[in-house]
């Protein structure tokens, strides 16, 4: 099977709080930058340069989050973080539920928590449940898939 791509669901509750994060941040270093040639204002470049790369983060895992599978991997990647999963080592999806702590390459809530080795786990938000669970259980047919839309 070749990869089958997936884009990460976008929550709204996600967007107010990464875009609305990044909007304020873009204000505060636009306001900085005009201080720049006032005179007797000093400006804290490296505050600059750190507020900018956190904003540009921000924008990367916003725009850059989603998921692709073959026969061997899932893969995913959200900004800079990026890695594969070995689909034959998952134990069982959960469908429609969240997770609040762990690892989080996802962008919505209701997507699903992979388990996968003894006590690993890892939140996907597919743009599409279902669609993803068909992909994975004909990749391995053996995973137990469970939780709220089972397909």
């Amino acid at each position: 099977m070749a990869r089958i791509p997936f884009k990460s669901r976008k929550d709204p509750l996600f967007g107010v709080v990464i875009l609305g994060t990044a909007l304020t941040m873009l204000f505060v270093l636009a306001a900085e930058l005009d201080r720049i040639g006032q005179p007797g204002n000093e400006v804290q470049i490296l505050g600059l340069i750190i507020l900018g790369l956190a904003m540009g983060l921000m924008l990367w895992l916003w725009f850059d989050t989603g998921y692709s599978i073959d026969n061997v991997f899932i893969y995913f990647r959200s900004g800079p973080f990026r890695g594969k999963l070995r689909i034959s080592s998952i134990r069982e999806v959960v469908v429609g539920t969240t997770m609040w702590s762990g690892f989080k390459p996802a962008l919505a809530r209701k997507g699903m928590i992979v388990k996968y080795n003894r006590y690993d786990e890892i939140y996907l938000s597919p743009d599409s449940n279902e669609a993803f669970v068909a992909a994975l259980l004909d990749a391995n047919p053996e995973i137990q898939i469970t939780g709220k839309k089972m397909p």
